[in-house]
C-alpha cells in the first residue's frame, strides 16, 4: 500500500508541489492562530486525558464520550500533538493542515483512478483543497475530527478502486479496516459503505450480487459503531434539541438544508460559524425544498438515461449528507460548513467530467489558464476566510453579525466576554440570549457562570437549576453542586455529583468533590478512595494531592500527608494552601512549622497569616 502512493507522489510530483503550496498559503494565517473557546477546551487544553499515551488513556478513548461524539483515533491524535508541543495552538493547527494537504492528494489520486486527465484532477483537487467552506474543518481545532475521519474515509476510497482491480481477500480487508479507522475518527463517515456503491457506478462496474457482498463486513461495522455514535450524541444531551418540531417540519428543514449545501458550495457568498434555523418558512426555504426534490427526482432520470457521473455525485453527496439534515435532529443549528468537508466530493465529481467533456478539443495551456484563475480566487477566499478562526473575538464577532438575533450567537459571544472578565458585555449578551429563547440551556449555564462571578450565589442557583431542568446539562450540574458544596448542602452536592458521575465516571473533578463531600460526612476513608481514583485518572493535578493530604492527616497517617503536600507544591509550587497544610502537619507531628507558614504567607495564602503569629512570632 506505501510503495502504491510512493510511486504516485513520483508521478505526479509538480502537481502535488503546487497543491502543497498553495494549501500552505491558503492557510498561513492559522500560525499565528490561538485556541478556540467553542469546544478545543474540552478535546484539548482542559482535556487531561490527552497529556500522554498510556493504557489507561487508550482505554478511556476507546470507553468514553467527548462533546457527545465518540472519536478514539482523534483523541489519540491530539495526545500525540500534545507529546510533541503541549498546548501550544501552532502544533494542533499545523497538524490539521498537514492532514488537509495529504488528503487533497488522495482526492488528486482518486480523481485520477476515476478517469479524469491530470489537469483536470488538478483542477477538482484544488477546488476541494481551496475552497473557503474548507476552513471550519481545518482552521478549528475542535475539527481535527472531520479532517482526520475524511484521511481514513479516502484511504479506504482508493484501496476500494485498487481492490476492484484486482479483488483479493487482503484487498477487501484492506479497505473494511480503513473505513472502520474513518468512523472511529468521527461517526458521520458511517455512510462509507454506500458511498462505495458511487465508486462502483463511476467505475462502470456491472450490477452483481458480489457487489452488495463485498461491502457487508463494512455495512455491519459501520452499523455498529453508527449506533454507538447516536449513543454518544444521547450521552451529550446533543439529541432531539428540537423537539417542538413536527415530523412534516422535520422533513421540510432538511429539503432545505440539503440543496443550501449545494448552492453554499456552488456560491459560497455568506458563509458563517453557525446556521441557525429559519425564524419563518419564507419563499427561500420553499423554493430550496422544491429543488431537493427535483435534485432526488433527477437521480431516476440519471438512472434511465445512464448519465452515471450524475448519478454517482447524486449518491455520493446523498449518502454523507442525509444523517446530517437534521431528521433526527442534534445540535442547535440546521447546517453547517464540516458536513461539506467529504460530501463535496459528490458534488465536485459530475462537474469534472462534464468540464472534461466540454475541453476535449481545448488546449492544455488554456485548460491550465483557467484553473490557476480558479485555484487562485480559491485561494484569496479561503485566506481572507480564516481571518474568521484566528481569536474567539474574531470567531465570535463573524457569528454576531451574521446572524444578530440568534440565541445561539448570543450566549456564545457572552461567554466570550466572560472569559475574557468583561461582565457588562458578557451581561448584556447573555441577558439577550435567554430572551430570545427562554430554553436554550447553555444560554442559562453562562448566566449562572456569570452571576457567579458577580458573587450573586442565589441568582447562579436559579440559572443553573433552569439549565438542569431543560436539559440535565451537565456542566450545570456540577456548578451547582460547587455552589451546594461551598453552602455547606453535603447531601444536595452529593446528589448532583452521583448524577454526573453516572454518566461520567472517570471524571477527575467529580471524584474530587465527592471525596471531599464524604470528607465531611466524616467519612474519611470514603474520601480516600475517592481522592485515589481521582488521581488515578489525572495525576498531575495538585488539589486532588493536597485533599488527599488533608484526609490522611485527620486520620492521623502523617507520613502519607506529608507525601502528598510535598507533592502538590512540586506540582504547582506558586500555590501558597499546600505549604500551609504542610506546616500544619509539622506542627502535629512536633516539628517547627515556620518556614513553611512563611512560604505559605510569601505565595499570598492569607489563612496562614494567623498560624504564623501564633506558632512563630511568639518564638520571637
Amino acid at each position: 500500500m506505501i510503495n502504491y502512493y510512493k510511486q504516485n507522489i513520483k508521478n505526479n510530483i509538480t502537481y502535488l508541489l503546487i497543491i502543497l503550496f498553495t494549501i500552505f498559503v491558503a492557510y498561513s494565517k492559522l500560525y499565528f492562530a490561538g485556541f478556540l473557546s467553542w469546544d478545543d477546551g474540552e478535546y484539548v487544553t482542559k482535556n487531561e486525558e490527552i497529556t500522554n499515551i498510556s493504557i489507561a488513556n487508550i482505554k478511556l478513548w476507546f470507553s468514553s464520550f467527548y462533546v457527545g461524539n465518540y472519536l478514539p483515533l482523534t483523541m489519540l491524535s491530539y495526545s500525540i500533538d500534545y507529546i510533541i508541543g503541549g498546548i501550544s495552538p501552532l502544533v494542533y493547527h499545523t497538524t490539521n493542515v498537514l492532514i488537509h494537504c495529504i488528503n487533497a492528494m488522495l482526492i488528486f489520486t482518486l480523481f485520477k483512478r476515476i478517469n479524469l486527465s491530470v489537469q483536470i484532477a488538478l483542477l477538482g483537487t484544488l477546488i476541494f483543497a481551496l475552497h473557503p467552506i474548507q476552513t471550519e474543518s481545518v482552521s478549528w481545532i475542535a475539527e481535527r475530527k472531520t479532517v482526520l475521519s475524511a484521511l481514513f474515509y479516502f484511504i479506504a476510497l482508493l484501496q476500494y478502486v485498487k481492490y476492484t482491480d484486482k479483488p483479493t481477500n487482503k484487498g477487501l480487508v484492506l479497505f473494511t479496516i480503513c473505513g472502520i479507522a474513518a468512523i472511529l475518527s468521527k461517526g458521520t463517515t458511517v455512510a462509507l459503505p454506500i458511498s462505495l456503491f458511487a465508486l462502483d457506478i463511476w467505475l462502470n462496474r456491472k450490477h452483481s450480487k458480489k457487489l452488495f457482498a463485498e461491502k457487508i463486513p463494512l455495512f455491519i461495522s459501520a452499523g455498529v459503531l453508527g449506533y454507538v455514535a447516536i449513543i454518544a450524541q444521547q450521552s451529550g444531551k446533543f439529541m432531539d434539541v428540537h423537539t417542538h418540531y413536527s415530523l412534516a417540519e422535520k422533513i421540510f428543514y432538511a429539503g432545505y438544508a440539503y440543496s443550501s449545501y449545494v448552492f453554499h458550495f456552488l456560491i459560497p457568498l455568506k458563509l458563517a460559524t453557525i446556521y441557525p434555523y429559519p425564524e419563518t418558512v419564507g419563499v427561500i426555504q420553499i423554493a430550496m425544498a422544491i429543488i431537493t426534490i427535483f435534485i432526488l427526482f433527477t437521480t431516476y432520470w440519471s438512472f434511465k438515461n445512464n448519465w452515471r457521473y450524475l448519478l454517482g455525485g447524486i449518491i455520493f453527496f446523498t449518502a454523507n449528507i442525509i444523517f446530517l439534515l437534521q431528521l433526527i435532529s442534534f445540535g442547535e443549528a440546521i447546517m453547517a460548513d464540516r458536513y461539506l468537508y467529504i460530501s463535496c466530493i459528490g458534488i465536485i465529481t459530475p462537474l469534472l467530467f462534464g468540464v472534461q467533456k466540454l475541453l476535449a478539443n481545448v488546449s492544455s495551456t488554456k485548460i491550465s489558464l483557467v484553473t490557476s484563475l480558479i485555484g487562485a480566487m480559491l485561494l484569496i477566499s479561503t485566506f481572507v476566510r480564516n481571518d474568521t478562526w484566528l481569536s474567539d473575538t474574531s470567531f465570535f464577532n463573524s457569528l454576531l453579525e451574521a446572524y444578530p438575533e440568534s440565541a445561539v450567537a448570543q450566549y456564545s459571544a457572552g461567554a466570550m466576554y466572560l472569559k475574557n472578565g468583561d461582565m457588562q458585555n458578557a451581561e448584556i449578551h447573555l441577558n439577550k440570549a435567554v430572551r430570545l429563547d427562554p430554553n436554550n440551556y447553555k444560554a442559562w449555564y453562562n448566566k449562572g457562570t456569570l452571576h457567579l462571578r458577580q458573587g450573586k450565589a442565589m441568582d447562579a442557583l436559579d440559572a443553573f437549576n433552569k439549565s438542569v431542568a431543560i436539559n440535565g446539562y451537565q456542566k450545570a450540574l456540577f456548578s451547582r453542586a460547587v455552589l451546594h458544596q461551598a453552602a455547606g448542602n453535603v447531601d444536595l452536592a452529593l446528589a448532583d455529583i452521583d448524577e454526573i458521575l453516572k454518566k461520567q465516571p472517570n471524571n477527575a473533578r467529580a471524584l474530587c468533590i465527592k471525596g471531599d463531600c464524604m470528607e465531611r460526612k466524616g467519612d474519611n476513608e470514603a474520601a480516600i478512595d475517592l481522592y485515589n481514583k481521582a488521581i488515578e485518572y489525572n495525576s498531575k493535578e495538585p488539589l486532588f494531592y493536597m485533599r488527599r493530604g488533608i484526609a490522611f492527616s485527620k486520620m492521623k497517617q502523617f507520613y502519607l500527608a506529608a507525601g502528598d503536600f510535598d507533592a502538590a507544591i512540586l506540582l504547582q509550587p506558586a500555590n501558597g494552601e499546600p505549604y500551609y497544610y504542610r506546616g500544619m502537619l509539622k506542627y502535629q507531628a512536633g516539628q517547627n512549622p515556620c518556614e513553611d507558614l512563611k512560604l505559605s504567607l510569601q505565595k499570598g495564602y492569607i489563612r496562614a497569616n494567623d498560624a504564623f503569629k501564633n506558632l512563630c512570632m511568639k518564638k520571637k
